[in-house]
């Protein structure tokens, strides 16, 4: 029986739920949506209908209001009216004529509960309402301390019963009071009050309405006018929050539910524009869409039957759809000859058909997860090596064949080497991990840019470099893919603090041709070494610089070694800056061999005569190894400029040891011939080799002093000590010391020490 499986096979079990599931849901998301929508649709029509209602009721009330005006404008029309109104003296007759005439106004116009006329002057106030009557204070107030700003004055009151004693309640009216002399200089207060029951617009309200609503007037400060409920009448409700809202509100008609007395209740009102009224209403919200419970009930009705009908259909439907399922279990059983026992059964029934496929469906995962996990990398490796052209050489090509032959459906093909600048330092900044991270990022962010106008590949050449093969579709390099490799030289500064230089290949047709333009893009990354760091080397810009006969620039040389010669230090980097502005019209290799040139003409010419190879030999070889690697000629430029500045401080300290030999000599010299009187400069100079005032400006410089002054202290020194020592004369001494003049000698002494040869003797002697 097919009811048993249900009991049996839990997937049939499942379906059959789901089935049922996806039933009840779409009869209940369709049921709900369908019933929802009926609501709201309902809600807005009570509401549009209410509005309309009210609005009616408004109309109504304007109307009223252009009545009063109308008896207000055909009572002052009335002589008799005015008579009585304006009369500085009463007269009965008159009055008796004017009541008449209120009266048959009264009774022409129902909604007035009572009409009346004061004059000022006589302080009488006659009044339909009945005999004697006098204002009250309200009434006093708005006439008599009102002032008379406007035509028609209206305010709600209570009146109260004309004889106290009367078991009647108070009347609660809207009072009119029309001033006749609004517009004229007559400065009587008199006035036409007329009172109309507010019940009257709460009927009209009514009888447009359901009586079952609570509905009401409220004036522009929330004073209620009128009210379904009479106590209300006069009550301030501009503290509720929804009459609050109302009268904040800039709409002139609206609807909106609220939460009053824990029931949800529709409110509507509508804005009469000539009036500032507003007319409200206030009903419960399951009372006036009371159909839609029914409406609910039914809708229940509907969906349990057709949600049992679902069941019916689900029941079929998954004994239909489940009928493939079943004869696979059961001819897998059949094969493997296990029909289960009731305990299996009660299991997963794909559990026998994972059991059963699950060798053959491991040996196919492992060969595709294989060929997939394989795939990048032998692809990338055949990339490498047809950059090579040993692509043939590749055992595993066979695999991605039909890969290969999609990839390279292509009908121009060119390589650009993207090579990292400065590369010593990154690579000392950087550890192998890092490394190997931003080559990735240069790869990626190259990919990402490119791929917008160009299919392309890249491929780590070595640890400075990688190659982006384009796969472009015209035999030439647009300028959008130039501009392309700009922003990813920026990109890459502005994300890294590196840079990169760009070289690209010719552009070839055929795959086994992209070896050569590899090897073309090579070629063109070595003139990195003249347009710097951060350029893009393309063919126009390298066609020129082709090898020159003759290239070494020997005049620059020449004139760089005499510099240094002269230890001239403005003429040195004059001269090597030519030099090295010969190099840069060269080939890469004329220039890389022209500055290996210089650099032994300059240790052959400064290195016999300079300790360089013996006290300075590991500064040479490192500059000879980091002209090897120099990238830029700017860089060969300083790295020759650091060997120059090198050979004129070595110069520089040998004149300095050389004349610091020199002045010992001299000044070991004077002190042992200073007793001769002959001895001067010119004859030492002689014996030196060096012209007179040469050698007196190296003396000033060494001692401070020049050649005569440093004699003339030896000599007066050793003075000092034969003026101690022994008898001998003035004159004598200033003999043995080399001074003939004895006058002369006495005057430097005293000059010298303040004191005469022969004072300075005494002072000694007393010492002594």
């Amino acid at each position: 029986m097919k009811w048993k499986q249900w009991f049996v096979y839990s997937a049939y079990r499942k379906m059959w739920i789901y089935f049922v599931l996806l039933v009840a849901l779409t009869v209940m998301t369709v049921s709900s949506t369908l019933y929802l929508f009926y609501a709201n649709q309902t809600e807005k029509t009570i509401g549009k209908n209410l509005i309309s209602m009210l609005q009616q009721t408004s109309y109504t009330s304007n109307i009223v209001h252009q009545q009063i005006i109308t008896v207000g404008t055909q009572l002052q029309n009335n002589n008799r009216i005015i008579t009585v109104l304006m009369n500085r003296t009463s007269d009965k007759l008159q009055d008796r004529e004017a009541m008449d005439i209120l009266t048959e106004v009264q009774s022409t116009y129902p909604f007035i509960k009572d009409i009346g006329i004061y004059n000022d002057y006589t302080k009488r106030f006659l009044t339909t309402r009945g005999t004697p009557y006098e204002l009250n204070d309200v009434e006093k107030n708005k006439i008599l301390a009102t002032p008379h700003s406007q035509y028609i004055d209206l305010f709600a009151q209570k009146l109260e019963p004309l004889f106290p004693s009367s078991s009647l309640t108070p009347i609660n009216v809207l009072t009119f009071i029309l001033r006749p002399n609004y517009a004229l200089s007559s400065m009587n207060r008199g006035a036409i009050l007329i009172n109309i029951d507010e019940q009257y617009i709460m009927q009209t309200m009514q009888s447009i309405s359901s009586a079952s609503e609570d509905s009401f007037v409220i004036d522009a400060s929330g004073l209620v006018l009128s009210h379904t409920d009479p106590s209300q009448f006069m009550k301030n409700f501009n503290e509720i929050s929804y009459i609050h809202e109302i009268l904040e509100s800039s709409s002139k008609s609206h609807y909106f539910k609220v939460k009053l007395n824990g029931q949800q209740q529709l409110v509507t009102y509508v804005k009469s524009d000539q009036l500032g009224w507003f007319f409200i209403s206030i009903k419960p919200f399951a009372m006036l869409i009371s159909d839609i419970s029914v409406l609910r009930s039914f809708t229940w009705i509907i969906v349990l039957a057709i949600i049992l009908l679902g069941v019916v259909t689900a029941y079929f439907a998954t004994n239909k759809l489940y009928y493939p399922l079943g004869n696979l279990i059961h001819k897998v059983q059949g094969m493997t000859g296990d029909q289960g026992s009731g305990a299996k059964k009660s299991q997963n029934e794909f559990a026998l058909l994972s059991e059963a496929f699950s060798n053959v469906i491991n040996q196919a995962q492992t060969g595709v997860i294989e060929k997939q996990w394989s795939l990048p990398v032998l692809k990338k490796t055949y990339l490498q090596h047809l950059l090579r052209g040993t692509q043939h050489d590749l055992s595993a090509a066979h695999i991605m064949q039909s890969d290969i032959s999609e990839h390279f459906a292509n009908s121009y093909y060119t390589v650009i080497l993207a090579q990292i600048d400065h590369y010593a330092e990154f690579e000392q900044v950087h550890n192998q991990m890092m490394q190997g991270l931003l080559r990735f990022s240069v790869s990626n962010i190259s990919n990402e840019l490119l791929d917008k106008h160009v299919r392309n590949e890249h491929i780590v050449v070595d640890e400075q470099t990688v190659a982006i093969l384009l796969f472009l579709k015209s035999p030439s390099i647009s300028s959008h893919i130039l501009l392309t490799l700009a922003d990813i030289q920026e990109s890459i500064h502005k994300l890294f603090h590196f840079t990169v230089t760009f070289s690209i290949g010719h552009v070839v047709t055929e795959q086994n041709e992209i070896q050569h333009s590899f090897k073309i893009a090579q070629d063109y990354a070595k003139y990195r070494f003249f347009y710097g760091h951060r350029s893009i080397i393309h063919a126009d810009m390298v066609k020129d610089l082709s090898p020159k006969a003759n290239s070494y620039p020997i005049e620059a040389e020449k004139k760089l070694c005499e510099a240094l010669r002269l230890n001239h230090g403005g003429k040195v980097d004059q001269s090597l800056a030519l030099f090295i502005k010969e190099l840069n019209g060269l080939s890469y290799y004329q220039a890389i061999s022209c500055a290996n040139q210089l650099l032994s003409t300059l240790l052959r010419d400064f290195g016999s005569n300079l300790p360089i190879m013996h006290d300075y030999s590991k500064e040479y070889f490192e500059v000879v190894n980091k002209l090897q690697i120099q990238e830029t000629l700017r860089e060969v430029h300083e790295l020759l400029q650091e060997f120059c500045q090198l050979i004129r401080q070595l110069m520089e300290n040998k004149q300095a040891t050389k004349t610091d030999t020199l002045l010992a000599y001299v000044c070991g010299y004077l002190q042992e011939h200073y007793h001769e009187f002959d001895l001067g400069i010119e004859a030492i100079a002689d014996s030196v080799q060096l012209s007179p005032g040469y050698l007196g400006k190296l003396f000033r410089n060494h001692t401070q002093l020049s050649f005569n002054d440093y004699l003339k202290n030896i000599r007066l020194e050793e003075a000092k000590k034969l003026l101690i020592s022994t008898d001998d004369g003035i004159s004598s001494i200033s003999e043995k010391v080399g001074i003939i003049n004895t006058t002369y000698f006495f005057t430097l002494f005293k000059k010298a020490y303040g004191i005469s040869p022969a004072q300075y003797r005494d002072q000694h002697a007393k010492k002594d």
